[in-house]
C-alpha cells in the first residue's frame, strides 16, 4: 500500500510538469474573465473588489487566501494549485476504497484520472481555475462522508464549498434522494437537511454583504440574478454533446459497451444518477461544457471500476494499452506545455483513441461475457 502512495505522488508530479502552466503574458490567456476577476479579488484581499462580476465575486475562499500569501498573486495561485493537485489523487484513491474497489483497481483508476486532460490537466494548467480542483476534492470528501453517514463532515464540506464555488450545492439533491428514496431513512435524511442549513446561510450572507459590479444597494435578489440561462441554446447544439463526450475521451463509451452493468449500477445507486443529471443540467447554464460536466468524474470512474472488477480487467498489457490511449489523447492545440499545430489534429487523435478503447472493451466483453464477480456490488 505504501508503494502505491509513493507511485501516486511521483506520477502526480510527473503529470503536473507535463501539463505545464498557462502563460499569462499574452492574449487571449490574459483576457480570460476568470483570470481577470480572480486576480482583482486577490489583489484586494483582505478587502473586496466591488468591480468584479457576480459570476466570480462571491467565490472568495481561494482568491482571499492567495491575496494574503507573501508572494506575487500569480505565484500564490500556482502554489495553491499544486497543493490541490497533489491532494486530489489521494482523496480519489480513498474514495474508491470506501466504495468497495480493490487496491489495484483503485490505483489504476487514479492513474487514468491523472491522465485525463479535462478531469485533471486543465485545472492544473490554468491555475486560476484552482477552485475547480478544490470543488472536486470537496465532492469526493462529501461522497465518502455520505457513505459513512458523517453529517458533520458533509455540512462542513457544503459550508466551506459555497465560499469557493456555489455549485457544490448540486450534491444536495443526490444526498436527499439517497436518504429518502434509496435508504428509506427519514431520520438520517432530516439530519442531513439540517446539516445543509449553514451552507445556505453562508450562501445568502455572501450575496447580501459582498458588493460586486458596483451594485451597491441592489439587494440579495440581485446577487442571484445573473444565472446565465442565455446558454439554453446549447440544448440543440451538437457541439455541446461532442464536448461532453470529449471530457472523458478515450474512456467515454465504456459504460455504453457494458450497458447492462451500467443500468444495474445506477439502479442500485440511483442517487449517483441524480448527481449526474444535476451536473449535466448545469451544462446549459454557462459556456465551458467540459468544466461543467467534470464533477461527475467520481461516479464515472467508480462505474469503470465496477466494470473492470466484474470482467477482471487486470492484464498488464491491456491496462498499458488503455493508459497509453489516455496519454496520447492529452495534447491540445491551445492548452498544456506541448501543443498540437491545429485543432483538426486534436479531433483526429481523440476520435482514433476513443474508437480504439471502445473497440478494445467491446472485444473484452465478448471474450469474458460469462464472467461474474461478486465485487460488482457497491
Amino acid at each position: 500500500m505504501k508503494n502505491r502512495y509513493i507511485l501516486i505522488f511521483l506520477i502526480t508530479a510527473l503529470m503536473t510538469v507535463y501539463y505545464g502552466r498557462i502563460d499569462l503574458s499574452y492574449a487571449p490567456c490574459s483576457d480570460i474573465p476568470d483570470i481577470q476577476n480572480y486576480r482583482l479579488m486577490a489583489l484586494a484581499s483582505p478587502g473586496f473588489d466591488e468591480t468584479v462580476s457576480r459570476n466570480f465575486g462571491y467565490r472568495i475562499l481561494l482568491p482571499y487566501i492567495a491575496g494574503l500569501m507573501p508572494f506575487d498573486v500569480d505565484l500564490s495561485f500556482y502554489i495553491i494549485t499544486l497543493i490541490m493537485a497533489f491532494m486530489i489523487p489521494f482523496v480519489l484513491f480513498r474514495f474508491f476504497k470506501v466504495y468497495g474497489l480493490g487496491d489495484d483497481t483503485s490505483f489504476y483508476l487514479t492513474v487514468l484520472f491523472l491522465a485525463g486532460r479535462y478531469v485533471f490537466g486543465f485545472a492544473v494548467w490554468n491555475f486560476y481555475d484552482v477552485h475547480d480542483l478544490l470543488t472536486h476534492i470537496l465532492i469526493l470528501i462529501f461522497l465518502i462522508a455520505l457513505k459513512k453517514n458523517n453529517f458533520l463532515i458533509m455540512g462542513t464540506v457544503l459550508a466551506a464549498g459555497v465560499t469557493n464555488r456555489e455549485t457544490v450545492l448540486f450534491l444536495v439533491p443526490a444526498a436527499v434522494w439517497y436518504y429518502f428514496m434509496v435508504k428509506k431513512d427519514k431520520h438520517n435524511g432530516i439530519r442531513f437537511l439540517i446539516s445543509v442549513i449553514p451552507a445556505l446561510i453562508i450562501l445568502a450572507g455572501l450575496r447580501a454583504l459582498i458588493v460586486t459590479e458596483s451594485a451597491a444597494g441592489e439587494g440579495l435578489l440581485y446577487s442571484f440574478g445573473k444565472l446565465r440561462f442565455d446558454e439554453t441554446n446549447k440544448l440543440f447544439d451538437p457541439v455541446t454533446y461532442y464536448r461532453i463526450i470529449n471530457t472523458f475521451i478515450p474512456l467515454t463509451f465504456i459504460p455504453l459497451v457494458f450497458w447492462k452493468e451500467t443500468k444495474d449500477f445506477f439502479r442500485k445507486n440511483m442517487h449517483f444518477l441524480i448527481l449526474v443529471i444535476t451536473y449535466y443540467a448545469s451544462c446549459f447554464l454557462a459556456g465551458d461544457t467540459e468544466r461543467l460536466i467534470v464533477p461527475v468524474f467520481p461516479v464515472f470512474f467508480l462505474l469503470l471500476g465496477v466494470i473492470f472488477e466484474k470482467y477482471r480487467f487486470y492484464e498488464l498489457k491491456g491496462r498499458i494499452l488503455v493508459l497509453s490511449a489516455c496519454l496520447i489523447s492529452i495534447p491540445h492545440h491551445i492548452y498544456f506545455r506541448f501543443r498540437l499545430p491545429h485543432r483538426n489534429w486534436k479531433v483526429a487523435v481523440s476520435l482514433i483513441t476513443l474508437s480504439a478503447v471502445t473497440y478494445y472493451f467491446y472485444r473484452l466483453k465478448k471474450a469474458k461475457s460469462n464472467v461474474l464477480d461478486s465485487h460488482s456490488d457497491i
